[in-house]
């Protein structure tokens, strides 16, 4: 089966909740940068009507929920629910089930947070992990990774003009937490901006650190669609669900170095497998990845790294059976930082 590269950007605020923009003038910033498409999540809202082809870019619409009464907790992003599911953001586990119910996908929202001493923001954490059925995690929200990084006022200027400096990749507690999962069930790992697009304020200063323009370039997740888009909103809609409930995506940090055609694949018994696929291993099988920019390539097993490599491919070689994803990272300012991770390839014994 052909698949298709499509970059999005995922988790995003406009003037019905917390943002600063509308969805069109949002759509149009999105063009501008060159999105395929854009999934905005408004917390509590659900302007579906500006939902459909913006010019080249496909908005989508879903929700961001979480309780009234508990509002820095349990946030959970709603695609394709068709509807408002926001009544039942009071309790997680009939919140995932109405949104499975209506055929949508369910993400947990920054599951771990860290709030930076020098920032007044709460750390809005997912506890209710007895909750199941949902779809996957965000396994790495930028606005989430920088707050955790401003912990003194020179921190802040510094961050405020130079962000990449402050940015390393997803928290390792929720990488662990990913994999732990995996061991249970399939869990399909998102990236997302949480782009609000909103002007800070330090006495008489004032800016807007994280433009949308920004934060479309920063976190986002790429998804292998199984054709061509039509044209049609409504069909390449489900082109991009399929996707994402298939697992068939990777999520990269545009401030490292454009991350379009990364690629990462099985090959066994004359068949080719990739991200989000299980096949049944009856012999060895050639792990291959390969990135468009050099960096430090980390093959994961069952949570653990397998194999390392410094260029634009890794190759290995494994008759064990388990969950393989790739971490690609690149040295910026001194130090290496996250730049690509996959979801993985699923393989079980051959029986």
């Amino acid at each position: 089966m052909s698949l298709y590269e499509r970059v999005g950007n995922i988790h995003i605020h406009t003037l019905f909740s917390d943002g600063t923009a509308s969805p069109t003038d949002v759509a149009a910033i999105a063009e501008r940068v060159g999105l395929d498409y854009i999934l905005i999540t408004d917390h509590i809202a659900y302007p579906r009507e500006f939902q459909g082809w913006h010019g080249h870019t496909l908005v989508l619409i879903g929700e961001e929920v979480h309780a009234p009464a508990s509002p820095h907790l349990n946030h959970f992003l709603a695609f394709n629910a068709g509807e408002d599911v926001a009544r039942y953001g009071d309790q997680p586990q009939r919140l995932i089930d109405a949104v499975r119910a209506r055929g949508g996908l369910g993400f947990i929202a920054h599951p771990y947070e860290r709030s930076g001493a020098f920032v007044s923001e709460p750390e809005i954490n997912w506890v209710a992990w007895d909750a199941d059925g949902y779809t996957g995690l965000e396994i790495w929200n930028y606005m989430s990774e920088f707050k955790a990084h401003v912990t003194t006022l020179p921190r802040a200027l510094l961050y405020a003009f130079f962000p990449q400096l402050a940015i390393t990749g997803p928290f390792p507690e929720t990488l662990a937490k990913w994999d732990q999962l995996q061991h249970t069930r399939r869990i399909v790992g998102i990236g997302g901006s949480d782009a609000h697009a909103t002007i800070y304020h330090l006495g008489p200063l004032a800016r807007r650190v994280f433009s949308y323009q920004h934060l479309f370039r920063s976190v986002n997740t790429h998804l292998l669609v199984s054709s061509p888009w039509t044209g049609d909103a409504s069909q390449d809609a489900q082109l991009v669900y399929q996707a994402l409930a298939a697992g068939r995506a990777f999520v990269a940090y545009g401030g490292l170095a454009p991350a379009r055609g990364f690629s990462f694949t099985a090959e066994c018994d004359g068949a080719t497998y990739t991200m989000g696929d299980e096949f049944s291993i009856h012999s060895e099988a050639i792990f291959r990845a390969r990135v468009p920019a050099r960096a430090h390539l980390r093959l994961i097993h069952n949570g653990a790294c397998v194999a390392e490599a410094t260029g634009t491919e890794l190759i290995h070689r494994s008759s064990a059976p388990g969950f393989y994803r790739i971490e690609a990272l690149r040295h910026y300012a001194f130090r290496e930082r996250g730049w690509v991770y996959s979801n993985p390839i699923y393989v079980i014994s051959a029986r």
